[in-house]
């Protein structure tokens, strides 16, 4: 099986789906990432934000981190839209994350959902839900507010729960590899850490 990751940032695709990844390559599925921003705008200490040099970090991290979920490099690629701008570039990275799927014929694909309460995750989910391969979509970003009314369409989804307890501590390896990252995860860690990854399917997808 071809299995593509869909990352808006650096260090989603471990957190959302390390476990998974770790979980297709040891079954040795062909498994490739694609990180659709630069992360510039992502760090805790402000002084990094926007720099070239938290762009060049978190690359370096991103590396880092895939090898320990057991690919390498040349397993990702690396789209550099800026962060937190995919709204204003929908096109551009529909007609990217579409020429991937094409060349690397992906079976299943794995993308944030289109209700993520962050804006660059939502934006991909909702490209994502255009194209037509089946699809795992998983949630980082929970709604805060009112904004949580954006979550009800998910009671139409199917609720799909993997057991990644045994590459759970290769997941953690990974995620530590982010260190312009953890101080500003802390409060997500947890949920995603655990004994399961939960993702969702559309009503019209089977897993």
């Amino acid at each position: 099986m071809k299995v593509l990751v869909i990352a808006p940032h650096p260090d989603d695709e471990t957190l959302c789906c390390g476990g998974s990844i770790i979980r297709h390559v040891t079954r040795g599925d062909e498994v490739h990432v694609i990180v659709v921003t630069d992360g510039r705008y992502g760090a805790p200490k402000e002084e990094l934000r926007g720099s070239k040099e938290l762009v060049e970090m978190r690359m370096r991290e991103l590396h880092r981190a895939v090898r320990r979920l057991g690919l390498t490099p040349n397993d990702v690629t690396f789209l550099g839209f800026e962060d937190a701008h995919v709204k204003y570039r929908v096109k551009e990275v529909t007609d990217a994350l579409r020429d991937v799927v094409r060349d690397l014929n992906a079976s299943l694909l794995y993308s944030p959902l289109p209700y993520d309460g962050h804006p660059d995750h939502s934006t991909v989910g909702k490209i994502v839900t255009g194209i037509n391969v089946m699809t795992r979509f998983y949630l980082i970003w929970i709604p805060i507010g009112t904004r949580k009314v954006g979550l009800l369409p998910l009671r139409r989804w199917k609720r799909v729960k993997v057991n990644i307890e045994e590459y759970r501590e290769k997941k953690v390896e990974a995620l530590n590899e982010y260190r312009s990252q953890l101080g500003g995860l802390t409060r997500i860690l947890e949920r995603l850490t655990g004994k399961y990854e939960t993702f969702y399917l559309r009503d019209t997808s089977t897993p």
